[in-house]
């Protein structure tokens, strides 16, 4: 009951936001960039505030890093994107390629989003527990309140990494499906490797597959059954155990 009336006050606060724009906009976002406020304020209540991730990164420019909340970040070239595909490919052969890049999207994201959610940055001890557990896979099904607040949070957390990192925008929309449906708009990997008889979002499939299983803690598998290469509107995983 107490886990119900948490999601429900978060979600009521996540809904207010989304329509008063212009309030979050005039009122919550300059708050979340003052100085003393910014300092104190976790990532993912300054995300929901307004604030953008390059407003969140802090910049060591002693030691030569970027970061968001403890996770370490290099930004590079979307053309490296390209080149793992070209370099691999030419190495390892199509196939290999293949998987060589899921584990790599997955293992890399597995990371960051469990680094994210439990280094005490991202968000408030109580939140966590809501978002990333075992049974999340299961719940999101059988109850629309929690499938609600999970989507929204999910998105959000996308929003920081994906969106703002220049990687396209991924959807957690389809969450309740089954199989699990994540969709991804302007997808780096197409735009490099279209046009294409077969998907070649495979870093991206491992990326998809490594944030559910980051959530879940469950070893879960993606795969494209839509690509944007191909010419479909957008790319589409569905996500499987």
């Amino acid at each position: 009951m107490f886990k119900r009336i948490q999601i429900k006050v978060l979600l009521s606060g996540m809904e207010f936001l989304e329509n008063h724009k212009l309030f979050m906009k005039l009122v919550l976002r300059p708050a979340s960039r003052i100085p003393i406020l910014s300092r104190h304020l976790m990532v993912l209540p300054r995300a929901f505030m307004g604030s953008t991730a390059f407003e969140i990164h802090d910049v060591d420019l002693d030691r030569g890093r970027i970061g968001i909340g403890g996770v370490e970040e290099i930004m590079f070239g979307s053309k490296v994107v390209e080149q793992m595909h070209k370099v691999l490919e030419s190495r390892l052969g199509e196939e290999e390629t293949k998987e060589a890049l899921y584990e790599l999207g997955y293992n890399l994201c597995r990371w960051e989003v469990g680094t994210s959610l439990e280094g005490g940055k991202w968000a408030p001890g109580l939140l966590v527990p809501l978002i990333k557990n075992s049974t999340i896979v299961d719940d999101v099904h059988k109850d629309p309140l929690l499938a609600g607040f999970f989507i929204k949070v999910m998105n959000m957390v996308s929003r920081l990494i994906t969106d703002e990192g220049g990687w396209g925008h991924l959807d957690f929309e389809g969450v309740r499906s089954q199989p699990m449906r994540v969709t991804l708009t302007n997808s780096q990997e197409a735009e490099w490797l279209g046009p294409s008889d077969k998907p070649v979002c495979h870093l991206y499939t491992g990326i998809v597959a490594g944030y559910t299983s980051a959530i879940s803690g469950r070893e879960l598998r993606a795969r494209e059954v839509e690509c944007k290469a191909m010419g479909a509107p957008k790319c589409v995983f569905e996500i499987e155990r």
